[in-house]
């Protein structure tokens, strides 16, 4: 490998070179992990690994590196400006979120917000002004390491949920015409966003009654209560302009409360709580949203989601707890603390296994059935290839189309139930596997596709320069050793990890190009679209 070490990719130095080519695995018990165990948690904790922020995780370990990003700036997320026609346009919105993936210093995150986006669902298909998406996704990065309270009531009173989820000109009940306050939100708050359908032990398993059957959280009489608890607010008014009952739309400010909308009666809540008569909308507000964050739901509904976007999609009732019992709160944390929460889920034994030799995959019994891990969704497999290939990636982009091709139209989800379900179920097993319920025949084909339009073709605003893994595989008599360079792209791709089967294909293939470009092509091709790379472990 003397060609390989004083070889520069990307760029980079030896030292950040090197850092991609070991194997040998080991714990954080000295806060200095391995080449592999880096980029495991670096799939975990960003977009995906590159060499240099291997390098750098390498150095400062899991904790410093967690610490600097909750410190690092926010990667802008702005209003286009408008097109020909003086409209705004929403695909810029789409290309900025693929730009900053890519470019972003703000890995973590970048990769928290979008796991809370896929919770507090919001779409495209009606929120139809890029401005209140934007102003939507701005709330959402603010809070991304703030308290789960705060994205309670952000999102609560943010125009793009209150258009979105109908709690906008939620008009007070009119018992005279038959009218009720709208349920929409409501009930999508409970059931989605907090607390689900039925009562969870601390570990997020299902309670159940005498009989073996699941307890609901709550009653319509409850989605009535909250209905009526959620009243009274509109748009806020047009900056200099005076408000009224109704305000047209404004996309950038929360939404005010018009008091005299608002339902005044008592409202009944979750476990018999009760709202008083005569409270203005914000104390009714306050209220409904203090009891739903304080229901024991709370954290192992929510927590068992972030673990499934950022690390595993079946994570064990274990996980679940521990992680749980750390949103619950303690002396030093308050109750929601998305910060110690985000710790606790990367820094969790069953997310850091895979660290160790002895419990990675290729060195157990293969007979083990185990459901860690995830397939990577559409747009994770778009953009932790291109950060390991050191691509560049333009403001103006083609990827958007390529994710909704896959069946990730960014910012797009279908319904309020995001792009997949949390709690889908490989059929005939019983792994959670969300991101296999958009995998069909046609979407594994096309995102083998999608590796061969980057690799072997041309996606707008994209570029992939494979010249500095090439120079680092070629001898002193300009001959491209091809197993320098199979090993250049197991590290980049797989941290390693490519069991001795797949190599002797991966090298037949690559022999039988005639172009170094060619080899290359080969093995980055094979290597992205087999399982190994498809699911993240």
């Amino acid at each position: 490998m003397t060609q390989i070490k004083r070889a520069f990719v990307q760029g980079l130095s030896l030292a950040t070179l090197t850092a991609m080519l070991g194997v040998a695995g080991q714990a954080e018990s000295d806060s200095k992990p391995d080449a592999l165990a880096a980029a495991r948690f670096l799939e975990q904790a960003s977009w995906g690994p590159t060499a240099a922020t291997v390098a750098h995780v390498r150095e400062v370990g899991f904790q410093s590196y967690m610490e600097e990003q909750f410190q690092a700036a926010p990667s802008p997320i702005t209003v286009p400006p408008p097109d020909s026609n003086g409209k705004i346009p929403f695909r810029p919105v789409q290309d900025q979120f693929f730009f900053n993936a890519i470019n972003g210093e703000d890995q973590l995150r970048q990769r928290v917000m979008f796991a809370l986006n896929q919770i507090w669902v919001v779409s495209g298909l009606k929120i139809t002004d890029p401005r209140a998406m934007v102003n939507y996704l701005q709330l959402l990065q603010k809070d991304a390491f703030a308290n789960y309270y705060d994205v309670m009531h952000d999102i609560t009173l943010s125009p793009a949920m209150g258009h979105y989820l109908d709690m906008v000109n939620n008009d007070r009940p009119n018992p005279k015409i038959g009218k009720g306050a709208n349920e929409n939100y409501a009930r999508e708050i409970m059931q989605l966003f907090t607390i689900g359908l039925s009562e969870l032990n601390p570990d997020g398993t299902l309670r159940t009654d005498s009989a073996g059957n699941p307890i609901p959280t709550y009653t319509q009489d409850t989605i009535e209560g909250f209905s009526r608890a959620f009243t009274g607010w509109t748009y806020a008014p047009a900056e200099g302009a005076p408000s009224h009952v109704h305000n047209p739309p404004n996309w950038t400010a929360p939404m005010v409360a018009w008091d005299s909308n608002h339902d005044i009666y008592a409202k009944t809540l979750l476990n018999g709580a009760t709202l008083p008569a005569n409270q203005t909308a914000e104390e009714d507000l306050q209220g409904a949203l203090n009891d739903i964050f304080n229901h024991p739901n709370v954290g192992p509904f929510v927590c068992r989601q972030l673990i499934q976007h950022l690390v595993t999609s079946s994570p064990t009732p274990a996980y679940v707890g521990r992680v749980a019992n750390v949103f619950s709160g303690d002396m030093l944390t308050r109750r929601g603390d998305l910060k110690a929460v985000i710790k606790a889920i990367l820094l969790d034994p069953e997310a850091r296994m895979g660290d160790l030799d002895s419990a990675r995959p290729w060195a157990r019994d293969a007979a083990e059935p185990r459901g860690e891990g995830h397939l990577r969704e559409p747009v994770l497999l778009i953009n932790a290839l291109l950060r390991a290939l050191g691509a560049t990636v333009a403001p103006s982009n083609g990827l958007a189309p390529s994710g909704a091709a896959l069946g990730q139209n960014i910012y797009f989800p279908p319904t309020v139930f995001n792009y997949f379900a949390p709690g889908y179920e490989i059929a005939d097993t019983t792994i959670n596997a969300p991101e296999f319920q958009i995998l069909s025949t046609s979407t594994a084909m096309l995102r083998a596709d999608f590796v061969n339009s980057l690799i072997y073709g041309k996606i707008a605003g994209v570029s992939v320069d494979l010249s500095p893994f090439i120079q680092a595989a070629t001898d002193q008599d300009k001959t491209v050793n091809s197993a320098e360079l199979l090993y250049l792209f197991d590290a980049a791709l797989i941290g390693g990890r490519m069991p001795g089967g797949m190599r002797g294909v991966v090298e037949r293939a690559m022999d039988a190009a005639t172009t170094a470009r060619g080899k290359a092509q080969a093995a980055i091709y094979l290597i992205a679209t087999s399982w190994q790379y498809q699911v993240q472990r």
